[in-house]
């Protein structure tokens, strides 16, 4: 089986916008087995403590993390400014700040529930890519992590407002990366992976582990012809092409092929 080398981006750095979620995490893991350097913002020092507290003393030493927030103008501007500081060569940026939301009636949930999950969920994409962006090198990669809820006719009942995140998130990376023309390269994965604070979920297509292997293949030069794609990644097979080099169609999806 195909692993990451520790080469792929040894000497660059990486920033995990939600590296201390389920899903943030592996990504995190991913970029260091990678040999790169991981730059994690995070609200709270609690949840970088227990991050940190993960990895030896080999990899903890390229972990950095600091208080922010990118939910917010002033947060996301703060949050450039202090990777500016920290990073003169960023090379990857992946972004999964948003986390699952199902009631039973997203009707009987209110206009009030509805707001808050475009507002927390949708809303922290725009802003990691208007502060990020600008700081990626060219020939730098920037993933937006997304999963299938968007995608699914019809959603499940509760699903609605987090579907309605998923495809508008969609539609948002696939606009900003028509503007980066591929420098930086910009793409949406949307995974078929069941992450929760205990790690791989029971009956998950893919593990953690596979997501961030995926993520890391897609941010090196071994992905610099893929750019402005929505790609569907639920099948470890795709894993496997993509550590070797390999994307093809195969890996990508039209909208009717992933309802």
């Amino acid at each position: 089986m195909t692993t990451l080398t520790g080469d792929e981006l040894s000497g660059r750095d990486a920033v995990v916008v939600g590296g201390t979620g389920n899903v943030g995490s592996f990504l995190v893991d991913g970029f260091l087995r990678a040999g790169a350097r991981v730059i994690v913002p995070s609200r709270r020092q609690g949840n970088l403590d227990r991050l940190i507290a993960r990895y030896g003393e080999d990899r903890a030493d390229r972990l950095v993390g600091f208080i922010g927030d990118i939910g917010t103008t002033d947060g996301a501007k703060a949050l450039h400014d202090e990777i500016a500081q920290t990073s003169t060569d960023l090379a990857a940026v992946a972004a999964a700040p948003a986390s699952w939301h199902q009631v039973p009636s997203m009707l009987r949930a209110g206009f009030d529930d509805f707001r808050s999950v475009i507002e927390t969920r949708l809303f922290p994409h725009y802003l990691a890519a208007e502060a990020l962006l600008p700081l990626l090198s060219p020939d730098g990669a920037y993933t937006a992590i997304n999963g299938p809820a968007g995608f699914i006719r019809p959603p499940q009942p509760g699903m609605g407002a987090i579907a309605t995140v998923a495809a508008a998130q969609s539609k948002l990376i696939e606009a900003i990366s028509a503007e980066t023309g591929g420098r930086p390269r910009v793409n949406d994965l949307v995974m078929m992976a069941f992450l929760g604070p205990n790690g791989t979920r029971p009956g998950s297509p893919l593990t953690g582990e596979q997501v961030a292997d995926f993520v890391v293949a897609l941010s090196t030069d071994r992905a610099s012809a893929v750019h402005g794609r929505s790609i569907d990644l639920r099948d470890p097979r795709q894993v496997e092409d993509a550590l070797a080099g390999r994307f093809t169609t195969r890996t990508d999806t039209n909208r009717e092929d992933a309802r």
